[in-house]
């Protein structure tokens, strides 16, 4: 821990979530790194307030993981699920946003301060601090391998009973939305695209079939494509408007002196709820054809990975309801992915996005929380289980 190691609580007893937010960045669980030292961390947590804790083992690319089961009050039919996830993106040495937490003023940063170690540690500590008020009981789950494809939330779903009874709750989920009420945003998914020509002396450019040049081709479909689509759903109400693409990873060729006889790229997708999974895959292998009859002899295969929905949580609930009156604010749609969507279809509950922290402050060099953002997303968290679980 951060000033001491000297436990969760000063004193065992005062709760601090700045510091617990501390402890919690200080265990890496950045890509590649195993989550299981800070799964262990939160258990210890939940447990000394009494909890009752399950950790899910899991395994992302050969490395041991856990998600956090943690349900207060009994067996009864819950009434809340608070959820968070457990890893963070990359960080390196000399940014100010690695494993060792720094103070400046009221600014705490870190590697997962904003995304989302401290939201975490809110939602502990508003459940420390309401254990023994509530009517009914209270779940947290916290899970591995979000930042990668949310990974554990699809094992954690796959396994619901892990949870309890939770048919009569409703779900947070503790993304920085700087606590804007979050009912939408778009889907994530992946395409590996190859391109198969024909090697020659680089002399002699037209004795190969060069499948770079048709990657390059291809590239500027793909774009058009993407400003076609910005157009399409300018009235979607999402920022930015329209399903788009990214190809931020590309190959080709194998040496200077030789034509690219393979190419290849990673396409990613961000589908609008509104727009189906068929209509996307098929403007894009329709680029994908053109791309390939403007070179002869370069074939062109697309292989779609498996996609996370869309999150479309439907308005006139009592979760939206509380939470917009409670926060002031409107609902709202971000860009980027969560996990609320694998937990409103897979626990079947109204589901929303709200969070301490901004998404600005995240997957930055400098990521940071202030301390009032983290004590904000505590009050905000208790009187959610006070109005669910009271």
């Amino acid at each position: 821990m951060a000033g001491g190691g000297q436990g969760f609580y000063h004193g065992g007893m005062n709760r601090d979530v700045v510091t617990l937010t501390e402890t919690l960045v200080e265990s890496d669980s950045a890509p590649g790194c195993s989550t299981d030292p800070v799964a262990g961390l939160v258990a210890e947590a939940l447990t000394l307030v009494g909890a009752h804790v399950t950790l899910q083992r899991g395994l992302y690319e050969g490395v041991s993981q856990r998600n956090v089961v943690a349900r207060f009050g009994g067996d009864a039919s819950a009434g809340l699920i608070l959820a968070g996830h457990l890893d963070t993106v990359p960080w390196a040495e000399g940014t100010k946003a690695t494993t060792s937490p720094l103070r400046e003023g009221t600014v705490l940063y870190g590697r997962g301060t904003c995304d989302m170690k401290g939201a975490v540690a809110a939602q502990i500590e508003a459940a420390a601090s309401m254990a023994d008020k509530l009517a009914r009981p209270l779940v947290l789950v916290y899970t591995y391998a979000e930042e990668v494809g949310c990974h554990g939330a699809v094992d954690l779903v796959a396994d619901a009973s892990l949870l309890g009874d939770v048919q009569e709750a409703c779900c947070i989920v503790g993304e920085p939305t700087d606590m804007t009420p979050i009912t939408g945003h778009k889907g994530y998914g992946t395409a590996t695209i190859q391109f198969k020509g024909c090697a020659a002396h680089s002399s002699d450019p037209w004795a190969g079939a060069d499948a770079s040049q048709v990657l390059g081709v291809f590239l500027d479909r793909i774009h058009r494509l993407r400003e076609d689509l910005q157009e399409e759903g300018k009235d979607s109400g999402h920022q930015p408007p329209g399903t788009t693409f990214n190809t931020g990873l590309i190959r080709a060729g194998t040496a200077a002196n030789v034509i690219p006889e393979k190419a290849e790229l990673i396409l990613e997708v961000r589908r609008l709820p509104e727009t189906s999974v068929e209509e996307i895959r098929k403007r894009v292998e329709a680029c994908l054809k053109e791309a390939c009859e403007s070179v002869k002899g370069v074939e062109g295969h697309i292989f779609w990975h498996e996609e996370q929905p869309p999150f479309a949580q439907p308005e006139g609930n009592r979760l939206v309801e509380w939470l917009t009156k409670k926060t002031g604010q409107k609902t709202g749609r971000v860009p980027f992915y969560t996990e609320a969507e694998i937990y409103r279809t897979g626990f079947v509950v109204p589901t929303v996005v709200c969070g301490p922290g901004s998404i600005a402050k995240a997957h930055r060099e400098d990521e940071s929380v202030t301390f009032e953002e983290l004590e904000g997303g505590v009050a905000l968290y208790a009187e959610a289980i006070a109005a669910f679980c009271g």
